[in-house]
């Protein structure tokens, strides 16, 4: 529990130790913590500098971005500001309140997001060490703040707090293994072993490397079914095998790694292999959008016939699509990049189109924003580990590789750029077929790209090889 002396309670910012500020933090749901150090220019006028990309910051429950004009009259400052809202409670000794204009400010040109918002509206916040005519100018303030989980696993909110330079608190953090200037830190607490950012999954994956393992999932409720042998059957067993639910909520799945399973046919060597980046359906046209069975029927092609010729089902591939000014005589429409200069200058009202040959009507369209609300949650760090499937039916098996593949710190100005060199793909896999004498459709809208090229969409590429692991075990 923690203990404030009641008399100075409005101070009690300057006096907590790691300790309290720990457990008014976990007392609050945080399932981690993280600090960030602030310095001078870090106030409610000039905002607090988080990351580089929103993708940084996937373990926070960022909402749908939207844009205004940039009120900064720098020269390079022209581009909109990309507005993310953030659910946000400031915790206090006396409970928690919410921040209800809380939000994340993306600047892609330079790039950075930054905090704002965050003392507006909130009974209790802390003023006295974020106010820009108070202490806002104070150095080696500290903030923490962690995410919180509900049942299912989803992160609904983030709660946090700040403690002044000269608390113990603070002190503490200048002193960790794992502080880095500039950067939100995770907080080990009470723990003399230092752990990379890694060794969590890293501990986790050499439990089941090398095991023929008959494929299964598990829901976010408990339910196991085993044997589980559809196509996406090796990307859940993965997930179950690490006791992560089934998937359907954006984010990270392990820790703070994304887990993908990578089919390879060798365990001993790492192969070519195309991985799916996310699947988001187009939101453009705002109005007049074709049904999938529409679409399918209009830009797609027949695949399958009867014996009388009709056509049983239509599928819309790659091959019906042309990239900007190739001539692909199969395809009848063309994919274009809008409002796209290069990673770091992009408009927000940019889109993802295609357009029809000829007439250049959008057929369809992601708009930059709706993409970037998948990005944002999903893409930061990525683990990418390679398996083997044998067998069929109930007799199948799964065994998964030691030679992983982490992909670190990505933007979604280098997916856009990665689109804009043809490394990242468009590649769906939309269809239309004849069940009970009605079109059934299915839609599959998907972005991927080969693992051998993922260096485009991130800063930092890592290859592992988990048989390792036990060599290393003093650092875990």
């Amino acid at each position: 529990m923690c203990e404030f002396s009641s008399n100075k309670a409005l101070q009690w910012y300057d006096e907590a130790d790691i300790s309290q500020v720990h457990d008014l933090l976990t007392n609050a749901g945080a399932s981690s913590i993280w600090v960030k150090r602030l310095l001078r220019n870090h106030n409610s006028k000039q905002q607090i500098w988080l990351a580089n990309d929103p993708s940084d910051l996937s373990f926070l429950p960022l909402g749908e971005p939207s844009y205004t004009p940039a009120k900064s009259q720098k020269k390079k400052a022209g581009s909109p500001v990309i507005q993310i809202p953030v659910t946000w409670q400031w915790v206090t000794p006396s409970g928690q309140f919410e921040a209800p204009d809380a939000k994340l400010c993306y600047y892609p040109q330079y790039p950075e997001v930054r905090f704002s918002g965050f003392l507006r509206g909130c009974k209790e916040a802390p003023n006295e060490l974020l106010s820009e005519t108070r202490r806002g100018h104070e150095e080696n303030r500290c903030l923490f703040l962690g995410p919180v989980k509900n049942t299912t696993g989803k992160v609904t909110h983030v709660v946090a707090l700040v403690v002044g330079a000269s608390s113990p608190a603070a002190q503490y953090v200048l002193g960790m293994e794992t502080f880095e200037t500039g950067h939100l830190c995770p907080i080990i607490y009470k723990s003399t072993k230092q752990h990379d950012e890694f060794s969590v999954l890293e501990h986790a994956l050499a439990n089941i490397i090398g095991r023929k393992i008959t494929p299964w999932r598990l829901s976010n409720d408990g339910v196991v079914v085993k044997p589980y042998i559809a196509p996406n059957a090796p990307g859940l067993t993965l997930e179950a095998e690490l006791g992560v639910g089934e998937n359907a909520i954006p984010g990270p799945d392990f820790d703070v790694w994304e887990l993908k399973a990578i089919k390879q046919k060798s365990l001993e060597r790492r192969y070519s292999h195309k991985v799916t980046l996310f699947t988001p359906q187009p939101d453009m046209p705002s109005t007049g959008r074709l049904s999938t069975v529409d679409f399918v029927f209009k830009y797609g092609h027949a695949y399958t016939r009867d014996d009388e010729g009709n056509p049983t089902s239509y599928y819309f591939t790659s091959g019906d699509i042309q990239s900007e000014g190739e001539d692909k005589p199969s395809a009848k429409l063309e994919l274009v990049l809008e409002g796209f200069t290069d990673a770091k200058h992009f408009d927000p009202n940019g889109m993802i189109a295609l357009y029809e040959k000829g007439t250049k009507n959008l057929a369809a369209g992601w708009s930059f924003l709706k993409l970037l609300g998948h990005w944002q949650r999903k893409h930061n760090r990525a683990a990418y580990v390679p398996y083997l499937r044998e067998g069929k039916e109930t007799s199948t098996v799964v065994e998964f590789g030691p030679l992983v593949t982490l992909g670190v710190s990505t933007s979604f100005g280098l997916f856009l750029q990665a689109v804009k060199d043809g490394i990242a793909v468009y590649d769906p896999g939309d269809k239309a077929t004849i069940v009970n004498g009605k079109w059934k459709p299915k839609a599959r809208s998907q972005f991927r790209i080969d693992i051998k090229d993922i260096a485009a969409i991130y800063q930092e590429v890592r290859e592992v090889d988990i048989r390792n692991y036990h060599n290393n075990e003093d650092r875990v």
